[in-house]
């Protein structure tokens, strides 16, 4: 059928989503992108923390978060390689609400020039994504 992706979410843990689907936008590291049928090849760095939303064959929608790797298109499937990625329905709010005052709390005490603090600092952009994808899907 001529309006089918294929698309594969997988990360170190398991293979998220592995089926057709109508199209795909995502947070690559530098900007939005939108994945449709037949789309060119490419490559490129997914965003350390952002979102995808996927729109079924038959126009539901769905999304998921993730979390640094890369995104392959070709052949007609648009592979996104993550880190970490969960989808919504499987996030949990308060442990995100944990994870990020736990990464506010590490902040206050660092230098700013500092890996930690760099560290520290993904952390937290990854606890807010988490948890305003969850609230906003809810």
């Amino acid at each position: 059928m001529p309006g089918e992706l294929y698309l594969r979410v997988v990360t170190p843990d398991r293979t998220l989503i592995d089926r057709k689907v109508a199209s795909v936008t995502f947070q690559g590291i530098d900007g939005r992108y939108g994945i449709l049928p037949r789309h060119a090849p490419m490559m490129t760095a997914l965003a350390h923390a952002g979102s995808a939303e996927i729109t079924e064959l038959d126009g539901r929608k769905e999304a998921l978060f993730t979390s640094g790797g890369f995104a392959q298109v070709q052949h007609n499937v648009l592979t996104l390689v993550c880190e970490a990625g969960e989808l919504v329905h499987e996030i949990d709010v308060e442990r995100a609400k944990a994870a990020e005052a736990k990464a506010r709390e590490k902040l206050s005490g660092l230098d700013k020039y500092s890996q930690e603090f760099i560290q520290a600092e993904a952390s937290l952009r990854k606890a807010m994504a988490r948890e305003m994808l969850a609230r906003r899907s809810s």
